[in-house]
């Protein structure tokens, strides 16, 4: 029997877009073994000790592997062989003496293939293998299910928008509570040859404009995902051949050209290629790889603090720093970097140890600010904690000086395998662990701990996510109460982490539908902080995913009535939140300014919380002051309000971030959008005023964030005529 429009093998190569990934960072570019006397246990990776089965080794393997056979005959009875011999997901080659699994010159046996259907008899004897087919070829089940698999690996390799999840399904991608805005496959951003890794996003402050940046095994890709539903890439930037590569940006205003600039920093894990640093400053055109800097000559992961991660512009009165982990030095500790200089990044930390005990694999920071600093170094100013993601444990630095870390607690957990990386809560009571071996070394499902803060010098596991899968749990992020982080063979996972110690799973979209093993396919990576709320995903076999979050409940959102609003020197701007979506309950959210290129001179600096009642979805205005123009600038200063930390349920909306521009000019007409500015001098949050309670407001003009954009230009999935 034949079967129908079922593609040969050289199509399932061409659409399998990686092999099977990573055991573990140190363990890669491996051979898993089989043998006809095999016994599916273990890892395979013994010559002593081979497996049986094809389906068992291939999902054994890690990044860059591959699978031996040794001569003898097998009888393939389960399709999922067959499709693993077929697709080339992990390369498979045969006929390997059984012993010492090398190569005979003249092999006197081979590889032999009992039971293939005979439409793949062919492919594989080019693969050099013995066949004897099935002549009895696929029942319609074995048919429904192959097909079932092709259309799987045809969603992953082609471009798609606007696929709703409806019935658990967006297209052949399993999903709850998110919705596809676009796929970009990986023949698009790099090639058909390339593997996907990490993922970051940019948002230019010059025109609003929001990009994906795509990590490559052969590169980088930047992506324009403004109009997520035709999105374009700018540009691909070459650069040698590695499995891991880490993103990073930096934006910040230049008084002397008087617009935002804005670098990207990408690490990789190769024995040459450094740190590499893209020009962003020609988006929405090109961007250019412009230096490297290569005192580390390659590391595993970067990092950047003491920046917002919505516009990677540097915090309130903080310094940002360059982080690398997992480097060539010191043993992989981290080493820190100013970014005074965005071009050439000055080194201010090394760990002075070169043992390995003190190898970094990720880090995260955040400011305490609270009562807990009496735990820290120095009891009378914030301090500045990394939290050391080390393979073995959890360790918290006090990094307030920044070229002196000392170490306040190091902690563990039931089940460590290989500590990997997490993120912490917007109320900084919280932080978050991945694993990345422990579902395979001891059989477990999906989990992501939570550990308390409350104490800095004994940090205390109070919670724990367990998935429905033994899919692996990889790089996580915080965005309100929502936790965002990729699950590998199930694609992004979304917690609702209102209770850190009670998370719940508030919806899934799976990048990866063929499988839902323990394995490394799938989804490396997630960006949650765009200022448009869209999710992006970057996926090792399939390339870029945007995403549209619909996990709010009955409590409803928060979110400003703009993204973008101008004030007018020397009188009060009026700010309006909306509770959209729901009004279940009584819930708050806190806001707080941050500068950009204005400062505490410019407009006063505001921070608190908004509440609603049960049932109150009513509008509430936050005012904050500017100042009237006493330096004689004639440019326009641009300062950002945020929202964070939404408490009993309530929900991020987009926009929660707000950029205010002040104009250059005290004279000037002021456009604003959605909001108000009048005479009021109170800077505290009121609820808005009647019809004719006062103050006059300015001629109204919606901003908008994408409003004044090129959105009606239709992108297409072509690298721009700029590009590189």
């Amino acid at each position: 029997m034949r079967y129908p429009n079922f593609p040969p093998i050289a199509y399932f190569a061409a659409l399998m877009l990686a092999p099977t990934w990573v055991y573990a960072h140190a363990e890669h570019d491996k051979v898993r073994y089989v043998a006809e006397t095999g016994k599916d246990e273990g890892r395979c990776d013994q010559i002593s000790a081979p497996c049986q089965t094809i389906a068992y080794a291939a999902k054994q393997a890690g990044k860059g592997d591959q699978i031996q056979m040794a001569e003898g005959r097998y009888e393939i009875t389960d399709l999922d062989s067959i499709f693993y011999l077929s697709s080339n997901v992990v390369p498979v080659t045969g006929s390997y003496q059984k012993k010492t699994f090398q190569k005979p010159a003249a092999p006197a046996t081979n590889s032999i293939l009992v039971g293939v259907p005979a439409e793949f008899a062919q492919g594989l004897a080019e693969q050099g293998f013995q066949v004897i087919s099935d002549t009895k070829g696929l029942n319609r089940s074995e048919q429904d299910y192959l097909n079932a698999k092709q259309s799987q690996l045809t969603a992953m390799a082609s471009a798609q928008a606007e696929v709703p999840c409806v019935a658990g399904k967006a297209g052949e991608f399993s999903c709850n509570n998110l919705g596809l805005l676009t796929h970009v496959p990986l023949a698009t951003l790099g090639n058909n040859n390339s593997r996907g890794n990490d993922i970051w996003g940019h948002f230019d402050l010059n025109d609003n404009r929001e990009y994906a940046l795509v990590g490559l095994t052969n590169g980088v890709s930047i992506v324009e995902v403004t109009d997520p539903v035709n999105p374009r890439v700018v540009s691909f930037i070459a650069s040698q051949n590695t499995i891991w590569r880490d993103l990073a940006t930096y934006q910040y205003y230049d008084d002397t050209r008087r617009r935002w600039m804005s670098y990207a920093y990408i690490s990789a894990d190769a024995a040459s290629v450094g740190t590499m640093i893209l020009d962003l400053n020609e988006l929405p055109n090109k961007v250019t790889h412009v230096a490297s800097e290569t005192t580390d000559t390659s590391a595993h992961n970067i990092y950047i603090s003491n920046v917002d991660y919505s516009t990677g512009v540097v915090l309130t009165k903080r310094t940002p720093y360059l982080h690398l982990a997992g480097s060539n030095r010191q043993g992989g500790a981290f080493n820190s970097y100013s970014l005074t200089n965005p071009l050439s990044p000055q080194a201010v930390y090394k760990h002075p140890a070169n043992s390995r005990d003190w190898y970094s694999h990720d880090i995260t920071s955040l400011w305490i600010m609270d009562a807990r600093r009496e735990q820290c170094i120095d009891k009378n100013n914030d301090c500045d904690l990394v939290i050391d993601y080390n393979e073995n444990e959890v360790l918290l630095w006090d990094k307030t000086d920044s070229a002196k870390p000392f170490n306040l607690a190091r902690s563990t957990y039931q089940y460590v395998s290989y500590v990997h990386s997490g993120w912490w809560t917007e109320d900084r009571q919280f932080y978050s662990v991945h694993d990345e071996l422990d579902e395979q070394r001891y059989n477990l499902n999906t989990r992501v701990r939570f550990f308390e803060l409350n104490n800095l010098r004994a940090p205390e596991l109070v919670g724990e996510y367990i998935g429905p899968t033994p899919a692996v749990d990889h790089n996580g992020y915080t965005r309100g109460n929502r936790y965002y982080f990729s699950n590998y063979e199930r694609g992004l996972v979304v917690l609702d982490i209102s209770d850190p110690r009670n998370p719940v799973e508030a919806g899934f979209f799976d990048t990866y539908p063929i499988a839902n093993s323990a394995s490394f396919n799938g989804a490396w990576s997630t960006y949650p902080f765009l200022p448009s709320g869209n999710i992006l995903i970057g996926d090792i076999n399939s390339g870029l995913y945007v995403i549209r979050d619909n996990t709010a409940k009955a409590q409803g959102s928060v979110k400003f009535s703009s993204a973008r609003v101008a004030a007018k020197e020397g009188e009060v701007l009026r700010v309006t939140l909306q509770r959209v979506g729901g009004s279940t309950g009584a819930v708050d959210v806190f806001y707080e300014a941050q500068p950009g290129n204005a400062t505490a001179q410019d407009f006063t600096s505001i921070a608190g919380s908004i509440s609603w009642l049960d049932g109150d979805a009513s509008e509430k205005i936050i005012e904050i002051p500017i100042a009237a123009d006493v330096s004689g600038n004639e440019f326009t200063e641009t300062f950002f309000v945020r929202l964070y930390n939404p408490r009993n349920g309530l929900m991020l909306a987009s926009p929660n971030l707000l950029v205010v521009d002040i104009a250059d000019k005290p004279d000037e007409p002021v456009t604003v959008s959605s909001s108000s500015v009048n005479s009021s001098s109170s800077a505290a949050a009121v609820e808005p005023k009647k019809s004719g309670s006062g103050g006059g407001s300015a001629p109204l003009l919606i901003l908008g964030l994408l409003g004044l954009l090129a959105v009606n230009t239709r992108y297409s999935f072509a690298v721009n005529a700029h590009g590189n």
